[in-house]
Order: C-alpha cells, then sequence, then structure tokens
C-alpha cells in the first residue's frame, strides 16, 4: 500500500476527482476571514475550474486547496471543523446514497463502492471483522501530500453521520490517522469524541457492530434503490467502455472534450485542466510516442461520427461545432480519417442504425413499488 511523503509516481496517469469535492471550501475559507483569492492561486487553480460541480481537477491540486485554506485561516483543525458543517450529501452520488441509506452498513459500503465516481486512487472501504467494523480513507497518490485536511475532513463527515443516526452520545471506539500527531490533537479528540492516534497504516474509524446495524431515521428506501441502480448502471457502462483511462493519451482525450465542451481546447486549457504546465504536458506525450495535434484530431474524428449520427444535424451545422472554417474543410478531414464523405458515411451507415433501433432496451429502470 502506497503511503507517506511526496515522491515521483511512476503511472502516467493524473489522478482527479470531482469538483463537487471542494464544497464548503471556499465558503468557509472567507467565513474564517482567509483570502480565498489566494488559498485558489496557491493550488493553482483559478475560480472558474471550481465553478462546475461535474468537471474534475488533479487530485494533487484539490488537496492543496484544502490545506491552503487552513493555512489562510489559520484553523490547524480546517478540515475536522468543515466536516463538522458539510455532509456526505456533499459528495455527489457517493454521498447521496449514503445519506438515503436504510442503515448505517448500507450507507459506508454504498459509499465505498462508488467512490470512484467522485476521485482516483484513493481507498475507501466499510469492514467488519473482529466483532468490530472500521471505515477506512485513504489518497494513494504519494504526489498529494501533505494530505492531512482531506482526511480529518472524510472522517469526521462519517462520524457525524453515525452519531446523527445513532444519537448525540455516540462515540467511535478510536480514530486513526497516517499523518503525524498535530501540535492541537485535543480539539481532534474533542470533535470526533474519542482516542485519536497517529503515524498508523491508513486513516480509518473503528465502532462496534451494532452502531453499523442501526436504521436510519431519515432513510428513503424507494430513493435508494433508484441512485443504487443509477450508479451501478454507471459501474456498468464503466466497464463497457474501457473507463476509466487506462493510460495518460485517453486521459488527454477526455480533458480535450471536457474544454471543447467548454468552447476552449488548446493545448494550453487541456494542459491547465490536468494540473501540468505546458512543456511537461508535451513532454508526457511525448513518452507516449503521441502529440496534442495528433490526439486532437482523433478527438475531432470521434466527435464527428457521434455528431454525424444525429440525423438532425446538417453537415454544415457540424463543421461549425467542430470549429472548420467552412464545410469543405471538414469533408476533406472526414474523407482522410475514413475514406469517405460525411454523406456518404451517413449512408453506409443507415442500415446498422435501423436494426440497432429494433434491438429491445437492455437497461430498463427499476420498478420502485
Amino acid at each position: 500500500m502506497l503511503r507517506g511523503g511526496p515522491g515521483r509516481c511512476m503511472n502516467l496517469l493524473i489522478p482527479t476527482i470531482q469538483v463537487a469535492a471542494t464544497a464548503g471550501i471556499l465558503e468557509y475559507t472567507a467565513a474564517g476571514g482567509g483570502d480565498v483569492g489566494w488559498v485558489v492561486r496557491e493550488a493553482k487553480l483559478t475560480l472558474e475550474d471550481l465553478s462546475r460541480p461535474e468537471h474534475r481537477l488533479p487530485l494533487r491540486k484539490f488537496v492543496s486547496l484544502i490545506e491552503a485554506a487552513s493555512h489562510s485561516t489559520g484553523d490547524d483543525c480546517f478540515g475536522a471543523h468543515l466536516g463538522q458543517i458539510c455532509g456526505l450529501g456533499e459528495l455527489g452520488l457517493p454521498g447521496y446514497l449514503a445519506n438515503f441509506a436504510p442503515d448505517v452498513e448500507r450507507a459506508l459500503s454504498s459509499f465505498a463502492r462508488y467512490y470512484y465516481l467522485l476521485g482516483d486512487a484513493t481507498d475507501v472501504r466499510f469492514e467488519k471483522r473482529d466483532r468490530r467494523a472500521s471505515f477506512t480513507y485513504q489518497v494513494l497518490d504519494p504526489e498529494s501530500w501533505p494530505r492531512r485536511q482531506d482526511s480529518e475532513q472524510v472522517l469526521t463527515m462519517i462520524v457525524f453521520l453515525i452519531r446523527g443516526w445513532n444519537g448525540p452520545q455516540w462515540r467511535p471506539e478510536a480514530v486513526w490517522f497516517e499523518h503525524d500527531e498535530p501540535a492541537n490533537a485535543a480539539e481532534l479528540e474533542r470533535i470526533l469524541g474519542c482516542p485519536v492516534r497517529f503515524n498508523r497504516e491508513t486513516n480509518s474509524v473503528w465502532f462496534d457492530l451494532a452502531s453499523a446495524a442501526h436504521e436510519n431515521p431519515k432513510a428513503d428506501e424507494r430513493l435508494f434503490h433508484l441512485l443504487s441502480w443509477f450508479a451501478e448502471t454507471v459501474t456498468d457502462r464503466h466497464a463497457e467502455h474501457g473507463n476509466p483511462p487506462t493510460s495518460f493519451r485517453d486521459q488527454v482525450l477526455a480533458s480535450i472534450e471536457t474544454c471543447a465542451n467548454l468552447g476552449q481546447a488548446t493545448i494550453h486549457s487541456v494542459s491547465h485542466a490536468l494540473g501540468l504546465e505546458a512543456r511537461t504536458f508535451q513532454r508526457r506525450l511525448s513518452a507516449e510516442n503521441s502529440s496534442f495535434r495528433e490526439l486532437f484530431e482523433t478527438y475531432l474524428q470521434r466527435e464527428s461520427e457521434k455528431l454525424l449520427s444525429r440525423r438532425e444535424l446538417a453537415e454544415k451545422e457540424i463543421a461549425a461545432r467542430l470549429g472548420y472554417g467552412s464545410l469543405n474543410s471538414f469533408i476533406r478531414a472526414f474523407r482522410r480519417w475514413n475514406g469517405l464523405t460525411p454523406g456518404e458515411w451517413r449512408t453506409a451507415r443507415v442500415s446498422g442504425v435501423v436494426s440497432r433501433c429494433r434491438e429491445p432496451m437492455s437497461s430498463a429502470v427499476p420498478r420502485l413499488s
């Protein structure tokens, strides 16, 4: 298991996390008298980078953001204090599943199972052993360090979720953290309500099995069932299409698509989205015998076929959407990629589309009654 301080990651993939995970950080920074602008700049981000919860940012930048917030506010327990007021429901689909689950075990199991939809390179587990239950959360990316505030926030969120369902007097048996003991460890023990141990192998909350079986007083079985189905459908789709990306090349293609949807897919915008300087970005592409120009062409080819599949879109409109100055430029490029003009490609594809439309749907929405 990876742990410890900064190091060089041998995998060219860049771990990312949804912007949704930053919920409350800037607001709590401002409320604590911190300099929001400085915090964002320190993480090498912009406010625009943080404006869309569904988008992703490099994991190490997220970790830097919450560490900078702690420094700017002078709050050494910033993460734990934020975890007291910011619930798991702020963390996208995994958090919603936890909030509406019928009991603690299913809440934490679901959160762990689908956490990958929120963030990469993170070990998230719910386990029962030796007559105890535990929830574990640990970032595995060695470049995302220090990461104390992030781990303290997440474990505090977990403790407060269980406490909210079991009653205000509920306390875990113990909490472990991988980082060194801070000067004000007593504040963490006050918040968590139990002995806290440091320099452990991972970050974990330990509690009894009765607490794990405790029911959620605000459970919504119908909604939990629907969200679980949706999460499983997304999981199946990821497996079918080979996601998440298995190479840096695949990751760049995904970032090109995201930047293009925002209207600016340039080498600078794509490298920024991946948290890299342009030169570093180009070196990493070279290591995979690729280039930005080649990958941008690949994106255009894929996107053109996707748009041509929509019969209501005229070829001229598709050319404009893809950034071509004229329809003829688009036609020449498409013929170079496929050996056919866009019109010929559409004609050749019609029979295949019709046959697929006749196939029964394979993934029906589950009955909820």
